[in-house]
């Protein structure tokens, strides 16, 4: 819950509306969600700009996406995508090998070599896993929209009367 508070009040001083700032952060939440790592960033970026919500909000509200919750985000994202595309593919340790060369000390170099090869031998499995991203994405994006924009109206608010005393 404390980090939370941290991100949320992160949030707060960033310059820009509350609905700017909660749309920033909701396109981050969602992208966090995909299987497009290494360039959740630079996604959560564009996606932000073309819907005219914060970018720093997207690029900070990525960081959901980490070693804790990305094997929990890629399989659910997986098991999510073949039921949606209709595939019968049951290789999800391809999946968990990828995931540990993501995860391990090897340079980046090597880390999108491994990801090419997963692409260039798993393409369905990709699809299937950005489909299912996509899909499990959108509820936390939609939520933490509310929230984050209720929060900033609180936390913005409090200031204003704080610094008003």
């Amino acid at each position: 819950m404390k980090k939370l508070k941290i991100f949320l009040l992160k949030l707060s001083f960033l310059d820009g509306s509350n609905h700017n700032i909660a749309l920033g952060a909701a396109v981050g939440i969602f992208i966090a969600v995909t299987p497009t790592i290494p360039f959740h960033t630079a996604f959560a970026i564009v996606l932000a700009s073309l819907v005219r919500g914060s970018k720093i909000a997207a690029a900070i509200s990525v960081w959901f996406s980490n070693p804790v919750t990305i094997p929990f985000f890629y399989a659910g994202s997986y098991y999510a995508g073949i039921k949606l595309l209709g595939i019968n593919h049951s290789e999800i340790d391809l999946i968990y090998s990828l995931l540990e060369q993501l995860q391990s000390d090897i340079t980046i170099h090597e880390k999108i070599d491994a990801i090419i090869l997963f692409f260039e031998a798993e393409l369905p499995v990709f699809y299937a896993m950005l489909a299912g991203g996509a899909v499990l994405g959108i509820i936390p994006a939609i939520a933490s929209y509310f929230i984050i924009k209720k929060s900033l109206e609180k936390l913005r608010s409090n200031k204003r009367n704080e610094s008003s005393i």
